[in-house]
């Protein structure tokens, strides 16, 4: 038994596990689809997010934390959403486990993200202030879900 505890570890200590972080602030377009089957642009969302990915020889895992804020065509404020979602996937038995939750709230919560000429704005070479500070944020919101 001893023998089948120490190789188990030795194998799962000898796979390497790749983790990655990435920490983003941009608009995106928002559409929904028509009577015909077209999709046509409703507004856009300014998003704040932090996305990790841990990738091994036998699973993987992501988590996404984000704050959505969602602006109609003519730039009027709808509604945030607070959202974390985790998937996991073990390569090993082919088992799935996905968890989505959701809170709506009545305030704008991104930062970063300027009120004026937002059309597909995305905040590029970040500085490691600008990320921790997005980072901090964004976990602040987590404790509403």
């Amino acid at each position: 038994m001893t023998l089948l505890i120490v190789s188990i570890f030795l194998l799962t200590a000898c796979s390497s596990v790749e983790k990655v972080q990435h920490i983003e602030v941009f608009v995106a377009e928002t559409s929904e689809q028509d009577d015909e089957g077209f999709f046509i642009t409703t507004g856009y969302k300014k998003v704040n997010s932090i996305t990790s990915i841990e990738e091994g020889k036998h699973h993987i895992k992501t988590d996404i934390k984000s704050i959505e804020d969602f602006y109609d065509k003519e730039g009027n404020y709808l509604r945030t959403e607070i959202i974390h979602s985790t998937f996991n996937k073990t390569y090993v038995t082919q088992k799935e486990d996905a968890v989505n939750l959701k809170e709506e709230i009545k305030k704008p919560s991104t930062i970063l993200i300027p009120d004026e000429n937002i059309e597909l704005f995305k905040l590029e070479n970040k500085t490691k202030g600008e990320e921790e500070k997005v980072k901090e944020h964004v976990l602040s919101f987590m404790d509403m879900l």
